[in-house]
């Protein structure tokens, strides 16, 4: 046979060969599909499509995430924070004592709760727990027990937990707010919450739809007013006050006067909003705006005030005290010491019942609580926080003679601690009442402004002047001689008022339970902080220059160094002569019985506040060089020495020993 005839043929044989092998590689893929489809088709079918027809994706759940609350500052107040609910199907679930004890410390429950929730309810579906950790929920779900369920879901934190939680409140295992600025923004925090399809596979286990997760978004994030550092500092000083006087509860309230931003609100009894659950309704109460008292003296400040504005009485008018019993028709009123003539600073220092009362009639009703309303008394402050009331100034028309008595000097009255702090502002301000807001900004999710606060005026209430005057009276109120020197502050002029109020009970006043309080402002010149203490029912002392004043000087020293306000000496205004011979009354020198004139002879100033020794000074147009805080200690030129009116005069003061 020829060569390329046999060439031919062999060719045509390796060809038959490997498409034989291709042919038999197919037929055999072909018959494992075969048999595959068969199996799953014929003998698996059944099971299959049983367990297909068991995936149902009918449960829905709404979901979005509260956004965060931060304070002035930055530091994070409230967030949320992914989570897990459990939750029990009783139809395919079979109980196991085993399973009680490999449970409870995952879900956060004592053994005998958690068995009662595996075995008393009837119903197919039970909530085991509404929040746990991510941890707890994958060990839970590696467990592996039929008819317990993981869900996916969130967890509201607070990581400043009883600091601010009156303020920030607290929202509910649904992630609606309950209380606080958790229900007053509720709507913007929470966001827009989206229906979400729960899908179930055919072992029961849960899972959402992808595309329906992509909606769900995080709600506005909230910028407060608050300082967190302020508030730390006066829940620490109120909680140590609360107990040392074992005190009923407290509260305190800060402002910025100038803006009317809220820096601080500390209550007591307080909760941890962590565990709102276990807390007791009075003890959630935000009292420094849903309790009202009696505000006692720190009410005279603001009757001097109207008084003042009204043109009725001028700061060097005296009035006659009646050593310390007056009788208003069948009603006495007493002064806790008797006074002779007073003069309107001398009412506000020593805290005259009687002198405030007589001043208050000069008003009459109409007027007087014209001006009450105008310091904010009697109506909301809107603050911005719910459950807030107005406290109680009843109308003039309602009022007689003994009722313009007793508000004066701040009987029959009602008001909240917000209130006061709102009113010492609106004295501290110049006389200009700003609106008090707690709530800087509040922004969207994606950046969009949703609330921008600015500082806004609501109303002048008395005149620059006559609330310049009222400090300077305040002022001595924490002087030496003044019912509140525990209130001062080293360096920093203060302008304050005491209060000590019995609490009304059985349509009369209560022999045994007081409220006492402090109200001021600093600096006095150059006001930037007001502070207010409430201390309820103190059992040690019921004076507020005794228990309120000490913690408004501890919270105002600590605030002084935090906001960097620049200690110096007291502001001093010009004083009225007659003060300034009471105050070198006991001087050594014949040349200090009166004040200086143009040119003399050197008073005695030794021993006087820097406030007595320049009102001392008066008259002369001396340069005088001041060292150190206090009282003065010695002094340039010495007692008796002639000095020029335009000399040089160098006093060294020191504390007190």
């Amino acid at each position: 046979m020829p060569r390329s005839r046999r060439r031919k043929r062999s060719s045509r044989d390796s060809f038959s060969l490997r498409l034989g092998l291709l042919s038999a590689l197919w037929a055999v893929g072909v018959l494992s599909v075969c048999a595959s489809m068969y199996r799953l088709s014929i003998v698996s079918g059944a099971n299959m499509r049983s367990q297909v027809s068991r995936i149902t994706c009918d449960e829905t759940v709404k979901m979005a995430y509260r956004g965060p609350i931060f304070d002035r500052n930055g530091t994070l107040m409230a967030t949320s924070v992914a989570a897990s609910q459990v939750s029990l199907r009783r139809a395919d679930y079979s109980y196991d004592p085993a399973h009680v004890a490999k449970v409870s410390p995952l879900l956060g429950l004592d053994t005998a709760e958690t068995r009662r929730r595996l075995t008393s309810s009837k119903s197919n579906f039970v909530w085991l727990s509404r929040s746990v950790d991510q941890d707890a929920a994958n060990s839970i779900g590696q467990l592996r027990i039929p008819g317990i369920d993981i869900h996916s879901d969130q967890s509201r934190n607070y990581p400043s937990a009883r600091l601010l939680s009156h303020v920030v409140g607290f929202s509910g295992v649904d992630a609606k707010g309950l209380e606080g600025l958790e229900l007053a923004l509720d709507e913007e925090i929470r966001g827009k919450p989206v229906s979400v399809r729960v899908c179930r596979d055919g072992k029961g286990r849960g899972f959402f739809n992808g595309d329906d997760l992509a909606g769900v978004n995080r709600g506005a994030s909230v910028k407060l007013t608050i300082d967190a550092t302020l508030q730390n500092i006066a829940a620490t000083e109120l909680a140590a006050e609360v107990e040392r006087s074992r005190a009923s509860g407290g509260s305190v309230v800060m402002l910025d006067p100038v803006t009317g931003e809220l820096l601080a609100m500390a209550n007591l009894p307080d909760f941890n909003p962590n565990e709102y659950t276990r807390s007791s309704a009075a003890t959630r109460r935000n009292r420094a705006i849903t309790d009202q008292f009696e505000p006692g003296s720190t009410l005279k400040p603001f009757v001097v005030a109207a008084a003042l504005d009204a043109g009725l009485v001028s700061p060097q008018d005296d009035f006659f005290c009646e050593q310390g019993r007056m009788q208003i028709g069948k009603w006495p009123i007493h002064d806790h010491h008797p006074h002779g003539d007073l003069s309107v600073e001398e009412i506000l220092r020593l805290s005259s019942n009687i002198c405030a009362a007589k001043v208050g009639q000069l008003l009459g009703a109409s007027r007087l609580h014209d001006y009450l309303e105008a310091f904010g008394f009697g109506g909301l402050t809107r603050v911005g926080l719910p459950g807030e009331i107005r406290g109680m100034l009843r109308p003039p028309a309602r009022w007689g003679q003994i009722h313009v008595a007793t508000i004066s000097f701040g009987q029959g009255i009602a008001i909240t601690a917000m209130q006061l702090a709102s009113a010492f502002a609106t004295l501290a301000n110049d006389g200009v009442r700003m609106r008090p807001y707690l709530v800087d900004d509040v922004v969207s999710d994606d950046g969009t402004p949703i609330l921008d606060n600015e500082p806004a005026v609501e109303r002048r209430a008395v005149s620059a002047e006559v609330a310049e005057t009222v400090t300077e009276m305040l002022e001595t109120v924490v002087e030496p001689g003044g019912t509140a020197p525990r209130a001062r502050v080293e360096g920093i002029a203060v302008a304050g008022k005491t209060g000590t109020a019995q609490k009304a009970e059985g349509g009369g006043y209560s022999k045994d339970r007081w409220v006492a309080s402090f109200a001021g402002y600093l600096p006095a010149d150059d006001p930037r902080l007001v502070i207010v203490v409430i201390i309820d029912e103190p059992e040690k002392s019921h004076f507020g220059g005794v228990v309120a004043a000490p913690v408004f000087r501890r919270i105002a020293e600590a605030s002084v160094d935090h906001l960097h306000i620049h200690r110096r000496p007291a502001a001093v205004p010009p004083l009225r002569i007659e003060e300034a011979r009471r105050g070198l009354a006991a001087a050594e020198a014949p040349a200090s019985a009166s004040p200086m004139g143009r040119s003399g002879n050197m008073p005695d100033l030794r021993g006087l506040s820097l406030r007595a020794a320049v009102g001392a000074m008066r008259g002369c147009q001396c340069e005088i060089e001041v060292q150190g805080q206090g009282y003065v200690r010695s002094q340039l030129p010495a007692p008796g020495i002639p000095v020029a009116a335009s000399g040089r005069v160098r006093l060294e003061l020191a504390a007190l020993p």
